[in-house]
């Protein structure tokens, strides 16, 4: 998964944090073997746990500062993404099984939620003359 301008919210704290989660997962997404390193699956499944929750509260703090209509939807969105993750966690039966869940899971989680649900809030900003 790469970062590419259509990612960008127009807000920098946001899209930074984007940039990051971009990265862990892609960190995830790259191990090949994960039943040999199941330590870096186990760290960086923590890192992205902890850090998607820091990222949804700034989102949502930011939804709250500029009186975004669209905010109980979108928190619902996070409870859901934060929920699929732990399930994926708790359910998946060994490593490599975790693995293909979540390759599957941060493709389509960062597609449609950054590309499509964060897009939202950021044309809303755009056209209330929040961000340019």
């Amino acid at each position: 998964m790469q970062w590419s301008p259509e990612c960008k919210t127009g807000f920098d704290e946001i899209d930074s944090q984007h940039r990051l989660l971009f990265a862990i997962s892609n960190e995830l997404l790259d191990i090949e073997n994960p039943v040999k390193q199941q330590d870096e699956v186990k760290y960086l499944l923590h890192h992205l746990i902890d850090y998607v929750d820091k990222h949804f509260k700034t989102e949502e703090e930011y939804f709250s500062k500029h009186s975004y209509p669209g905010i109980k939807d979108h928190k619902e969105r996070h409870i859901d993404i934060s929920k699929q993750i732990r399930q994926v966690v708790t359910e998946s039966k060994n490593m490599t099984e975790l693995k293909e869940h979540l390759d599957t899971m941060l493709d389509q989680w960062i597609r449609v939620h950054v590309l499509i649900e964060d897009k939202k809030f950021s044309v809303w900003a755009i056209s209330k003359g929040i961000i340019k």
